[in-house]
């Protein structure tokens, strides 16, 4: 399968890129291992699978190169036998579970080959009696966790054709008005903030821990009046805090990473999220929720999101913005990654439909810890990442499963 538009990269691509080198390249990969029922089926077989649906996603199909000091992507011939291998637990890892699956995950070395589009997919067995997993692997500069759930619709489910939004059209646009706020919300991101604290060598430090909790049903998290990203944030507030307790006279900022997509858009190659910057309270679970509610209601206003995606992509000039990511990322304005991703429909595999999805957390050089909650079918698991120089995963309340 071959792409044939070359596209220009967004400047969260390259700060994406950037942090690679630092860390083991597996651990910038965004993970999900869907579990299905019965025997697995060979490399052969889930290639030719792939094989006529990768034109559905132009985000398998590019590659990352820069021409002429530019950064972007360019069109490349994919054959899909290339990017699928088997992930056999064997030894003492057989049996083990998930979370034996997710660490091996992560160590396992890309299988793409050398100069191809940063994705793969592993057909894992033996981590449980009776199931197997396809685990999609893919470089966080190539995809982020929206255009991802838009790959896995359109390899294992019955995804709908991509839809793009104009960024502007006609004279004026709804979104116009908060373009100011949009603005200071992104320079807002770049401030400094205090220490977790988290020792020098986390800087640099490229081996890391994972953990990802048992199922948890969405019905039960939600919360009268907030978002499953509001309730999400304030949970991570609390664990946090008793995990390493957060310094009682700073404030501690972490980046929530907002989809700027609108509902139904899908813009299924690259990063395209904003960077908001978010202090984690303190104090009582009711007390949390409420500040940090108080803290993201902005969030929500309509025509923000799509102020933002103007203010990052058309109004603010790219060296500027990659300037902006590139600090942003550092770990100096921000001690952790809090996401939540939706995958709305269903998957399957040869009419196997999939029980359960898993993630596994990508880890970034200086930042403490992240943290990704993904939902599918009215359920979701959380996973975790910390590098090896901060308190292991394991520590945190209320996780029983060891990192």
């Amino acid at each position: 399968m071959y792409a044939k538009t070359a596209l220009l990269a967004q400047a969260g691509d390259v700060v994406l890129m950037d942090m690679a080198p630092l860390t083991h390249a597996a651990q910038m990969y965004i993970s999900t291992a869907l579990i299905l029922e019965g025997e697995a089926p060979g490399a052969a077989e889930v290639a030719d699978h792939i094989a006529p649906r990768l034109r559905r996603v132009p985000g398998l199909l590019h590659r990352y190169a820069e021409r002429a000091g530019r950064p972007g992507w360019q069109p490349q011939q994919v054959r899909a036998a290339d990017h699928v291998a088997v992930l056999e637990l064997g030894g003492v890892d057989a049996g083990e579970g998930i979370d034996v699956l997710m660490r091996e995950v992560r160590r396992r070395p890309p299988v793409s080959p050398e100069g191809a589009p940063m994705w793969d997919v592993l057909i894992a067995t033996g981590f449980a009696p009776d199931r197997w997993a396809l685990v999609l692997r893919c470089h966080h500069t190539q995809m982020d966790g929206g255009a991802i759930t838009h790959a896995l619709d359109h390899l294992f489910g019955d995804g709908t054709a991509a839809v793009r939004r104009p960024l502007l059209s006609g004279a004026l646009r709804p979104e116009l008005r908060n373009l100011p706020s949009a603005a200071a919300s992104i320079l807002r991101a770049a401030r400094p903030t205090s220490p977790w604290p988290a020792p020098k060598a986390a800087l640099n430090e490229g081996a890391a821990t994972y953990a990802v909790t048992g199922p948890l049903d969405v019905e039960h998290i939600k919360q009268p009046g907030a978002t499953l990203t509001q309730v999400f944030a304030a949970c991570f507030a609390l664990a946090a805090d008793s995990w390493w307790p957060l310094p009682g006279d700073r404030e501690v900022h972490v980046v929530v990473p907002m989809d700027l997509r609108e509902p139904g858009e899908q813009r299924a190659l690259g990063n395209h999220f904003a960077p908001m910057r978010l202090a984690l309270p303190a104090g009582e679970a009711d007390q949390v929720l409420r500040e940090t509610g108080v803290q993201m209601a902005a969030w929500q206003r309509p025509g923000f999101r799509a102020a933002l995606d103007v203010t990052i992509r058309r109004i603010t000039p790219f060296p500027a913005t990659l300037a902006l990511g590139k600090r942003i990322s550092s770990g100096t304005c921000c001690r952790a990654v809090v996401s939540s991703v939706r995958s709305k429909n269903p998957l399957s595999f040869n009419g196997s439909p999939v029980l359960d999805l898993v993630p596994a957390a990508p880890t970034f050089p200086g930042h403490a810890l992240s943290c990704l909650l993904w939902s599918y079918q009215g359920r979701a698991r959380v996973a975790f990442g910390s590098h090896t120089s901060m308190p292991g995963v394991g520590a945190l309340p209320g996780h029983g499963n060891k990192p």
